[in-house]
C-alpha cells in the first residue's frame, strides 16, 4: 500500500534557502553557516522551513562589513579595550617615573 507523500510548502516570498543567499553575496555557503553562528545572519521559521529574509540578511550583512571596516568588529571590542587599558596604564607609569626624576633634580 502507497503512502501519501505530504505536499512540498510553498517557498515564502522575500526568504530564502543558505545556497541562494550564499550566491546572492558571492560567497561560499559556509561562509553564510559561519555569519550565521557569529550572530551576524538569522534563520526564521516559514512554512517551507528555516530561512533567511533576504532584505534583512542583505542589511545585516552590510552592517557587519560596515563595522568590520571601522574596526569596531564584536571579536576584536574586548581585546582592543584591553589594549587602551594597558597603554593608558603605560602612560600613566611613565608620566609617574617623568614626575619623579623631575622632583628629583629639581626638589621644591
Amino acid at each position: 500500500m502507497a503512502t501519501a507523500k505530504k505536499p512540498k510548502a510553498e517557498e515564502t516570498p522575500g526568504y530564502c534557502k543558505t545556497e541562494d543567499l550564499a550566491n546572492l553575496f558571492g560567497l561560499p555557503s559556509q561562509n553564510i553557516g559561519q555569519l550565521t553562528r557569529d550572530g551576524v545572519l538569522k534563520k526564521e521559521d516559514t512554512p517551507a522551513g528555516k530561512r533567511y529574509n533576504v532584505v534583512r540578511s542583505t542589511r545585516a550583512v552590510i552592517q557587519h562589513l560596515r563595522d568590520k571596516a571601522d574596526g569596531r568588529e564584536e571579536k576584536d571590542t574586548l581585546e582592543s579595550k584591553k589594549l587602551e587599558t594597558l597603554e593608558a596604564e603605560a602612560r600613566i607609569m611613565k608620566a609617574r617615573a617623568d614626575a619623579a626624576e623631575m622632583e628629583a633634580k629639581w626638589p621644591i
